[in-house]
């Protein structure tokens, strides 16, 4: 990536794909989608050498994609998940069907 210069663009990709993987984040929006990429981000730091929290972040977001389905109650995921339906829902689901409890 040196020699060719592409750290030019990179840098901007990774910028940009840790600031939209956040905001999903803050507002709860595709949960365990975000915690996957994320932990693939932090996984790939841990790789590349870089020495900081991204062992503690690469765990958090574990945990965030193991608890994906309850998480679905908090934030975005309320409503997003049911308009582009789950696993768990058989498909799309119709937003006048209360959820399972």
């Amino acid at each position: 990536m040196l020699d060719a210069g592409w750290y030019t663009w990179f840098a901007k990709l990774v910028a940009y794909g840790e600031l939209l993987l956040g905001i999903a984040l803050i507002l709860g929006a595709f949960v365990g989608i975000a915690a996957f990429f994320g932990a693939f981000l932090n996984w790939n730091f841990i790789m590349a050498g870089a020495a900081s929290t991204n062992a503690v972040l690469f765990t958090l977001a574990i945990f965030l994609m193991l608890g994906w389905k309850v998480a679905g109650w908090y934030g975005l995921d309320r409503w997003l998940l049911r308009l582009v339906g789950t696993p768990w829902t058989g498909g799309k689901s119709d937003m006048r069907t209360p959820r399972p409890v």
